[in-house]
């Protein structure tokens, strides 16, 4: 009874950092292309200037003749600079880590094409100390999704293209917790004493845990592209929620508990992009993006045990997130182009108390520079900046055992630097 109590509560607990970590709209990787990050991905794929659109929108292949190949990673650090209202001080970032892309693009016939993306949507990583004031609801976070998405064109008219795919997703996570600083499991002493919960449930607290999982999942992409007139192009795309259900287990540093077998049951939510772009003369292209993220449509999350007799559902008052950009090409030379690009990208959190620190999330603006390198007719490399500045509320909360939310301290900063690099050639 004492064990099922414990494991209950940190399963609760997991359920809670888990979900929190997946709604971060800073988790949704928008990375996917180190060219078009230069511009802040306004234009992506309908730009024609790199192949990533096999992911962004696979209607765009009709731009690319021939084959086409693309190989690139984006560097991304972060800081998560937290000051709590105690005075403590803290700061999650991890070494940068490298989100990396590929793709492929074949043109079959006049009219048709078949194209590869293998591309990481969704991933990030936080490290803070094991005694930090937040590490009862995490201290660290490791969580990628990597996508293998084929894809296919077909050109109705000069004007109109069809695309679509299938993405086959392998999800891997880590979340580390010191249940000691838990706001439940951090108090059984004195929760033993006020005979809350048996005595010596204390002995079963879990102390240091990490949970462990992984699995996989199906979803789709379609895309359209028109041009109205030779130097206009637009573009629509979409891409289905995934749903995951990953599998493993929850380890503890307390020896009188065993090792808790755990599957989490969460969607990736759905996305859908419009862009365009404008080629003003033979020098200058300008370029748009507008991206709508379901996450409003993410209510819950369930983890299910065979240490906890029924399935434990964690509620989110998450929103919608919306992604806005605008950029622009400058063609320097026949060997040099310069790009910039400017953003906006909402938060998807509605409620400032279910903000956690392993993966938070707040507004953000992107400013972006970047070039190409043309070397030869076939060959090109591609290099950019970014920065993503973390704006409006940042606060963090904890919640007493009556549920209240008392405030905790605040993120001084949330912020992201990205660096791309990415190679490109034409056969």
């Amino acid at each position: 009874m004492l064990q099922n109590f414990i494991r209950s509560a940190a399963a609760t607990a997991v359920v809670a950092a888990f979900a929190s970590a997946a709604n971060a709209g800073g988790f949704q990787l928008t990375e996917q292309s180190a060219l078009a990050l230069g511009r802040a991905y306004a234009g992506v794929g309908v730009d024609g200037s790199d192949v990533s659109g096999v992911y962004y929108n696979p209607a765009t292949m009709t731009l690319h003749p021939g084959t086409q190949m693309q190989l690139g990673v984006v560097g991304v650090g972060l800081n998560l600079d937290y000051v709590g209202d105690n005075g403590s001080r803290e700061n999650g970032r991890k070494k940068p880590e490298v989100v990396p892309h590929a793709y492929v693009s074949h043109q079959l016939t006049d009219d048709a094409w078949v194209g590869f993306a293998l591309t990481v949507p969704f991933g990030l990583s936080t490290d803070y100390s094991n005694d930090w004031d937040q590490a009862g609801d995490g201290t660290s976070a490791m969580i990628k999704v990597i996508d293998f998405n084929p894809n296919v064109a077909y050109k109705l008219s000069d004007k109109v293209s069809l695309g679509a795919g299938v993405s086959f997703q392998y999800v891997e996570a880590k979340l580390g917790f010191n249940w000691a600083k838990h706001h439940i499991l951090g108090k059984l002493p004195a929760l033993e004493q006020m005979q809350i919960v048996p005595a010596n449930t204390s002995k079963f607290a879990p102390g240091q845990s990490h949970l462990k999982v992984d699995g996989y999942a199906w979803g789709w992409n379609v895309g359209m592209m028109w041009t109205p007139v030779d130097t206009v192009r637009i573009g629509l795309s979409y891409r289905s929620k995934v749903g995951h259900s990953v599998n493993g287990t929850l380890k503890t540093s307390n020896p009188n508990l065993k090792t808790v077998d755990a599957s989490v049951s969460m969607d990736a939510p759905a996305w859908a992009m419009l862009s365009a772009a404008w080629d003003v003369n033979d020098w200058l292209s300008l370029y748009g993006t507008f991206r709508w993220a379901d996450w409003s449509s993410f209510q819950s999350l369930t983890i299910e045990s065979p240490a906890v007799p029924i399935p434990l559902e964690s509620k989110k008052k998450w929103k919608d997130t919306y992604l806005m950009t605008l950029g622009y090409d400058a063609k320097m030379s026949d060997f040099w182009t310069l790009r910039g690009g400017i953003g906006y990208e909402t938060s998807t959190i509605s409620d400032p108390t279910l903000r956690t620190g392993t993966i938070p999330d707040a507004d953000r603006y992107w400013l972006a520079i970047g070039s190409s390198f043309h070397w030869t007719k076939n060959f090109q490399t591609d290099v950019a900046f970014a920065h993503l500045r973390g704006v409006h509320e940042r606060s963090v909360y904890n919640h007493t055992l009556k549920g209240q939310a008392v405030h905790a301290g605040k993120f001084r900063k949330l912020d992201a630097y990205l660096l791309g690099v990415q190679a490109q050639y034409r056969f």
